[in-house]
């Protein structure tokens, strides 16, 4: 009885992890994910200081949040994916006092080819970021001097820092 009672004992452990591992994967996707600029990249969680940053979800556009404005949940299209990013200028320098490692880029236009097919335009915010909702494949994205290269997979988003150019303070 006593190796009956083991094997049954191990039997429900086994299930019961399987149904953790299975929650967690399907709750990932139900679940907002928060990212704000550095002023190098894009680093996870929400900005400090009540700058803008962005919320991300599969299969949902991106959302460019900025305070404590509820997430509009706006599905993707199926087959497509999207884009989203920050046009900046990296600031350095200055002797009085360290200011922000980067200075949002606003009102710039940023296009988005495939090849040499514009496929989509679209502006920056007040804040510098972007967004776009484009089919799966690979694009090039300039805004100014800037240019990159992405590729864009089904329901998830491409986070896309583009530096525009460089202010040095002395």
């Amino acid at each position: 009885m006593t190796t009956a009672f083991n094997y049954l004992l191990a039997a429900a452990v086994v299930l019961m992890a399987c149904s953790i591992t299975m929650a967690a994967s399907k709750r990932q996707a139900d679940h907002w994910v928060y990212y704000h600029f550095d002023g190098k990249s894009f680093a996870a969680g929400p900005a400090v200081a009540g700058s803008a940053f962005l919320a991300l979800r599969n299969g949902i556009r991106p959302v460019v949040l900025t305070g404590t404005v509820k997430n509009e949940v706006v599905a993707l299209p199926k087959g497509t994916g999207a884009v989203a990013g920050i046009c900046y200028l990296q600031s350095s320098g200055g002797k009085l006092a360290p200011g922000p490692a980067y200075i949002p880029y606003p009102r710039v236009p940023v296009r988005i080819s495939s090849g040499d097919t514009i496929v989509a335009t679209t502006e920056s915010d007040d804040q510098g970021y972007f967004t776009a909702v484009l089919d799966a494949g690979r694009y090039t994205i300039t805004a100014g001097p800037a240019r990159t290269e992405v590729t864009v997979e089904k329901d998830n988003t491409v986070l896309v820092p583009l530096r525009a150019g460089k202010r040095m303070v002395d």
